[in-house]
């Protein structure tokens, strides 16, 4: 099972987005336990930073997702900030999903920032990069569709 954790002024910049932590945390760990896994997940808190820029990031061997301050990227709206919050969000995830259960070394991803900024080909068809963005596509729809249905649900009057 993952927890999602952040900083004080990373929960205020979600809220201030109307991200809920806790639901992308639901989420996350639904979609978690489709993964078909060499190694089970041990109970991991996994930091939520933000990143400067329209970029996101993860770090082998850190429990730290980076992602991109500029949720705007496909517009001003609730919806499209959300869209973007998660794109980079299950990205970024994959790379951990990578690191820490499918035991990708992190020489495998051998590209550098410039190359990855420039659209380079080494990145834009490592493997593993790949991977992490065909996963993105793979899930974002069914995840966003899933945290709109756990925010209405926690938004019964019975269930508060």
């Amino acid at each position: 099972m993952v927890e999602l954790d952040a900083k004080p002024y990373i929960k205020r910049w979600l809220r201030h987005n109307e991200i809920n932590i806790k639901l992308v945390e639901k989420c996350l760990n639904i979609i978690l336990a489709q993964v078909r896994m060499k190694k089970k997940p041990k109970h991991i808190e996994i930091q939520i930073m933000k990143s400067k820029g329209d970029c996101s990031g993860y770090y082998f061997g850190f429990d730290e997702l980076h992602i991109t301050e500029n949720l705007d990227q496909n517009g001003w709206s609730r919806d499209k900030k959300l869209d973007t919050f998660v794109s980079h969000l299950l990205h970024e995830f994959r790379h951990w999903i990578q690191d820490n259960m499918f035991g990708v070394c992190e020489s495998k991803l051998n590209y550098t920032d410039e190359d990855c900024d420039k659209e380079r080909r080494i990145y834009c068809y490592n493997k593993w990069e790949v991977d992490a963005r065909r996963f993105e596509r793979r899930y974002k729809k069914d995840f966003i569709d899933l945290y709109h249905v756990l925010e209405r649900l926690s938004n019964k009057p019975d269930l508060n």
